[in-house]
């Protein structure tokens, strides 16, 4: 059985090319190495965008196959919105427990110069 449900997300989300920051570990045997660490500010955004999917979803919502969602951004500055979705399909993956492969999103509108910025979600699934 498909099911819609809709919610925000406050505030515009990061953009992919803030996501990741250099940093280095130690290894076991005392080596260093670099390695890649997402940004506090990314792990913040997607804790509350996690929260608000989780909320949104109906208690009995088990999706069969793809998840079709929907996405309004109303963005505060102007980003290239595929660099905005994976923080999203991040945060709607764990939110949901499914892996994120099965997600096709699609971009209804954006618009930008808004003072409270914030992007509405329409799951189809």
């Amino acid at each position: 059985m498909t099911e819609t449900f809709r919610f925000q997300i406050p505030s515009q989300p990061p953009s992919v090319n803030h996501t990741y920051r250099i940093v280095t570990r130690h290894g076991k045997q005392g080596q260093t190495y670099k390695t890649l660490a997402k940004e506090e500010a990314v792990l913040q955004y997607q804790m509350v965008a996690s929260l608000q999917a989780r909320k949104a979803k109906p208690k009995d919502w088990k999706p069969e196959g793809q998840v079709r969602i929907r996405f309004w951004f109303r963005l505060g500055r102007d980003a290239d919105t595929d660099n905005l979705l994976k923080a999203l399909d991040d945060a709607f993956a764990q939110a949901w427990g499914i892996n994120d492969k099965v997600f096709l999103p699609c971009v209804v509108e954006k618009t930008t110069g808004n003072r409270e910025p914030f992007v509405e979600v329409e799951v189809l699934g």
